[in-house]
């Protein structure tokens, strides 16, 4: 997929003909979505349905580690792991006969059993007081196909909420689950939960690249062209190897254009001090130069580098996709 499109978050009620829609169905039962299944390492509450699921091979989630404060129409974490890698998430509608304590005592056991270490809970008016209705940012949500054609039904899923994350560590590897449970929902008149497993994993790189027309008519307009396909592993600024096919891109325009001076800039976003990020963009541009200089044999007079951290974003850095673009290498012309 394009990008993550996750609708399992916990959203306000519906008011309206939504409602109206929502009671409409409450004595509906509720479909297992075609084609879906559990998550190998988390089952299903015995007897409950899967009503919508979402896999997303690289993804980024907020795993709150304590409560929120309110920040506008979403809330945010101070104390949270952003998490990018393998996402799976799923939303179940439980069985009416059971209560969501129960059920959430389950997950919570099940959890602690299997080795996890809780990293935060809540339970009803502490959820509220937590703000931790809604830990996802909302790039990361989206119309998703329910099962039997019904509205969403996460849109009355506010309703004395139970949450907890937690962190499985085994074998030199990470594992975050976050689950929901909520009272019975208006639509089913059940209870329900979500489930979010996150296992942090490396991107595929190397595959965007600026091609050198798209870098001279970005000169030629703007006097300088954002570059995405320059790749640095977090915190350091040693270009990596996936990084050479933007690079030679880079250097065909230099070579072609003799002429042709240019500022190599690097950009951060706005994680971590102000002042190790001005000279991580600076190491970052340094290292640019220097590819260009010694694998390229561009003349050195020509180029320059300069780091100006997170003080010139193109987009939010409240958002991991928003700090993804601000993460950038530019080539501005002198």
């Amino acid at each position: 997929m394009a990008s993550m499109q996750l609708r399992l978050a916990v959203r306000a009620l519906c008011a309206g003909a939504c409602l109206a829609t929502a009671l409409a169905f409450a004595q509906s039962k509720p479909a297992e979505l075609p084609g879906a299944h559990d998550h190998a390492l988390i089952s299903r509450y015995a007897g409950s349905v899967l009503q919508n699921a979402a896999d997303e091979k690289f993804a980024s989630v907020r795993v709150p580690a304590g409560p929120g404060r309110s920040g506008g129409a979403q809330a945010s974490f101070d104390k949270a792991t952003t998490v990018e890698g393998h996402v799976s998430a799923f939303f179940y509608v439980q069985p009416k006969e059971r209560s969501a304590l129960e059920v959430f005592r389950n997950y919570q056991s099940a959890l602690k059993n299997a080795g996890f270490a809780t990293l935060y809970t809540c339970e009803m008016n502490a959820c509220d007081q937590a703000q931790i209705r809604d830990p996802f940012p909302k790039e990361l949500l989206g119309p998703r196909k329910w099962a039997g054609g019904r509205v969403d039904p996460t849109s009355s899923f506010d309703r004395d909420v139970r949450f907890m994350s937690a962190k499985l560590s085994r074998s030199g590897a990470d594992t975050y689950v976050m689950v929901y449970v909520a009272e019975p929902n208006s639509l089913w008149g059940a209870p329900v939960a979500a489930v979010v497993v996150a296992e942090p994993a490396a991107m595929e790189t190397g595959n965007v690249v600026v091609s050198t027309d798209r870098l001279q008519k970005g000169l030629a307009d703007e006097g300088k062209i954002a570059l995405y396909g320059i790749y640095f592993d977090t915190g350091r600024a040693e270009v990596k190897p996936e990084s050479k096919g933007q690079l030679d891109e880079m250097a065909k325009l230099l070579n072609a254009d003799k002429s042709l001076k240019v500022v190599i800039v690097g950009h951060t976003d706005n994680q971590g001090g102000a002042d190790a990020n001005v000279a991580l963009s600076q190491r970052r541009a340094d290292a640019v130069v220097a590819a260009l200089v010694s694998t390229y044999k561009v003349d050195a007079s020509r180029l320059r580098a300069r780091g100006v951290a997170s003080f010139a974003p193109v987009a939010s850095n409240r958002t991991e996709v928003g700090r993804a673009k601000n993460r950038r290498v530019e080539l501005v012309e002198q």
